[in-house]
């Protein structure tokens, strides 16, 4: 694969150790206007090894995700990573097709972070001792700026296939519950959303269950979602309302080639299990097989 040092402002990541596969990882850092501290944030772009620089006729689909760097590379995880670039070069060795993954870093603090992935206008969310502050999410502004400023950024630097049917979104526990966000808010824009361990544990339940019911009445207009939860642990937590999701997904119109639910009784809350339900996800939607 020919690699180009440097795009848009785009650099070629070359720092040693690292686990990157043989395609090429892309950073960037931007500016996003959220309410934390950390404002600037590393924007990583995974490029597959059948990517050419010079054929903008060949062109690739694109998945957003969160927690950008625990998607690629051990050595900026401290937490392992979800091998995103292996299990992408896996289906570009097996039958040539390939895809764009742009991994979003997060917020440095759990309050940040959590913030920034929460949606905002719900004031059913539960208060957590462990956070100095009530929750008080503003999850648009980091949308409007995935879909208004990076996407257009990543769409004239790379070769990709921007329309609706070849973008997706994912994430796991807030990630994964702002990645279902993301493909209900922007659904004529997304056509699947991978929720892994999806936060929604933070709604009191009625509320929840009452909100949802009222905005997703229908499955019309809306992309595929991939909804998984484990059993162990805090994956017991997440569970109830993560079940109650494709209830009502199913209740509203959504079949199986909308939305699937998979519940791993032996899963926990981590990379690992993350990395193997990734894969998983992108076969059964048959992504990278059109």
């Amino acid at each position: 694969m020919k690699r180009i040092k440097e795009l848009n402002g785009f650099k070629l990541y070359t720092t040693k150790p690292n686990t990157i596969s043989t395609g090429a990882l892309y950073i960037k850092e931007i500016y996003v206007n959220v309410n934390n501290e950390d404002k600037k944030r590393l924007v990583r772009v995974y490029l597959p090894s059948n990517y050419e620089f010079d054929n903008p006729s060949k062109r690739f689909p694109v998945m957003y995700m969160m927690d950008g760097k625990n998607l690629f590379d051990d050595h900026t995880s401290f937490v392992g990573e979800w091998h995103v670039d292996e299990t992408i070069e896996k289906y570009v060795k097996s039958n040539g097709k390939g895809m764009i993954v742009v991994g979003i870093d997060s917020s440095k603090s759990d309050m940040g972070r959590t913030n920034e992935m929460l949606p905002e206008s719900n004031n059913y969310v539960k208060n957590f001792p462990e956070f100095k502050e009530p929750l008080n999410g503003y999850g648009s502004i980091l949308g409007e700026f995935i879909f208004n400023e990076l996407k257009p950024m990543i769409d004239n630097t790379f070769h990709t296939l921007s329309d609706k049917a070849n973008t997706g979104v994912g994430g796991s526990s807030m990630g994964g519950l702002y990645a279902f966000y993301l493909g209900s808010k922007y659904k004529d824009k997304v056509d699947f959303s991978l929720c892994f361990s999806p936060a929604f544990l933070l709604y009191t339940e009625k509320e929840f269950k009452e909100d949802v019911e009222s905005k997703i009445t229908t499955n019309e207009g809306y992309g595929k979602f991939f909804l998984f939860c484990g059993g162990v642990e805090l994956e017991t937590i997440i569970e109830p309302l993560t079940l109650y999701m494709f209830k009502h997904l199913s209740s509203v119109g959504f079949d199986s080639n909308q939305v699937r639910y998979i519940y791993d009784t032996s899963a926990v809350h981590n990379e690992g299990v993350w990395s193997f339900y990734y894969d998983v996800a992108i076969n059964h939607w048959g992504i990278l097989n059109k």
